[in-house]
């Protein structure tokens, strides 16, 4: 019997039963390409008990560890396929000769520009470290992978200007897709339906103290980052509260189940906030912690709708919001600000109101049609399942196994430089004979003259 080919996949997030959306896309494609190939996903953290649910036969799991267990994984290993902050803490992995994929689904440096942008010193410090772990991933990888095509402009223009795209890269394949192609964040082909835990209980929101059973909910999934603009759907909830006194808003997660991350200013903003205005535990809720990734379909399955808000930034055109894709899945209607790709998806789908920034009379509005107009709601319900049924992790992760079955390493990489005298002359040669040379030292000639 063939034996399968190897693959190893690193992430640096804990894998368990509370997960951020990094930890959640290495063990989703983990279990996707086991379906033919033998994974290895490795977490050098293991951060609590690990996920509940079963793992396919050629799918192993290691949590903890440190360098010395990982090249030993890795030396066993035929592929690597690593986040984009792997090689800080281990750059030997991209000195072993495997073939090497990046995951480059987070252009963290525009949120690094917005959580330090109060602090010009650390700011500065952060900015300048990251660049240059990213670069070094950049010049290292054999192949990359992106959330969309809107992101994988960008990086086609950073390897550019970075200068890994040449002529021989170029007629190594001129589309760029064997540099660069696109894997987006996906969702369970399985429709969603409520858990209930060791003891039989279902937890979710309806069972949350001061939220009842018909009261009309909005939920906020996921963390409250410096790059949200969660206070914009705070007033425009207040603003509500005349016409529908029993509107409750759900944040569903303050505290990163990394134990690196910090809990960020944003997030003590928005409490701050509500405490000003008496709707903590009233009519808006934080969720402390982080909800299980099991779980987290319980609670979105209580709501009516959900929310997204972020900022004119850099950083909202070039995301990719996670959480929007579990909306989708949970076929909730969706409130959010424009400016990003999925926003355009819900726009075109009708799954939701795309709304302007900061725009609290335009999110008071969009509240009350959602809540009040149920023709309305059911369409955009409709609008999100359809979307939901474009992002399953199987289909998404196409481009992965293509370069999986058949991988390749990148022409080898070597600093841009000017061309020598004799390489200008061989170029012009090429191109024109001793006419054109003569031609062009007679008009250079003429410019020194000038």
């Amino acid at each position: 019997m063939e034996s399968k080919t190897k693959i190893l996949i690193i992430t640096l997030e804990p894998i368990a039963q509370k997960m951020a959306g990094p930890a959640i896309r290495a063990l989703e494609l983990g279990k996707v390409l086991a379906e033919k190939f033998s994974v290895v996903v490795f977490s050098p953290v293991e951060g609590g008990p690990p996920p509940k649910d079963p793992l396919p036969e050629s799918l192993t799991l290691v949590r903890g560890g440190g360098a010395r267990a990982l090249r030993t994984l890795a030396e066993a290993s035929e592929t690597i396929f690593i986040q984009s902050n792997v090689l800080k803490p281990y750059p030997f992995l991209s000195q072993l000769g495997k073939f090497l994929i990046l995951d480059l689904y987070d252009p963290y440096l525009f949120s690094i520009l917005v959580q330090y942008k109060n602090d010009r010193t650390q700011a500065s410090a952060s900015y300048r470290m990251m660049h240059q772990v990213l670069e070094a991933h950049m010049l290292a990888c054999d192949f990359a992978v992106c959330a969309s095509e809107r992101q994988r402009d960008y990086w086609i223009g950073r390897f550019c200007a970075q200068g890994r795209i040449t002529p021989e890269l170029y007629e190594f394949d001129p589309s760029l897709r064997k540099l660069i192609d696109v894997v987006p964040y996906g969702l369970p082909e399985k429709p969603p339906e409520k858990n209930t835990s060791e003891k039989g209980e279902v937890k979710g929101l309806r069972e949350i103290p001061g939220i009842g059973p018909d009261d009309p909910v909005l939920i906020w999934g996921g963390g409250i980052w410096d790059w949200f603009d969660p206070l914009t759907v705070i007033e425009a909830t207040k603003a509500c509260l005349t016409d529908i006194p029993n509107l409750r808003l759900v944040f569903m997660g303050t505290k990163s189940p990394n134990p690196k991350v910090d809990v960020m200013d944003m997030t003590k903003r928005a409490r701050a906030l509500t405490d000003s205005y008496d709707l903590t535990d009233k009519n808006i809720f934080f969720l402390d912690g982080w909800v299980p990734y099991e779980e987290r379909v319980n609670y979105l399955l209580d709501a009516t709708a959900a929310v997204s808000a972020h900022f004119d930034l850099p950083e909202t055109r070039f995301s990719f919001r996670t959480r929007i894709l579990d909306y989708f899945w949970c076929g909730l209607p969706i409130l959010t600000t424009a400016g990003d790709g999925l926003g355009e998806l819900i726009e075109k789908h009708n799954a939701g109101c795309v709304l302007p920034y900061e725009d609290v009379g335009a999110w008071s509005a969009a509240i009350k049609k959602v809540i009040a107009d149920e023709t309305a709601r059911k369409a955009m319900q409709s609008g999100s399942r359809l979307i939901a049924s474009t992002f399953h992790w199987r289909s998404n992760a196409l481009p992965l196994k293509r370069f999986l079955e058949n991988p390749h390493h990148l022409p080898r990489y070597e600093k841009i430089t000017m061309p020598s005298l004799g390489e200008r002359l061989r170029a012009v040669y090429r191109r024109g004979g001793k006419e054109l040379i003569v031609k062009r030292s007679v008009e250079l000639f003429n410019d020194i003259l000038k």
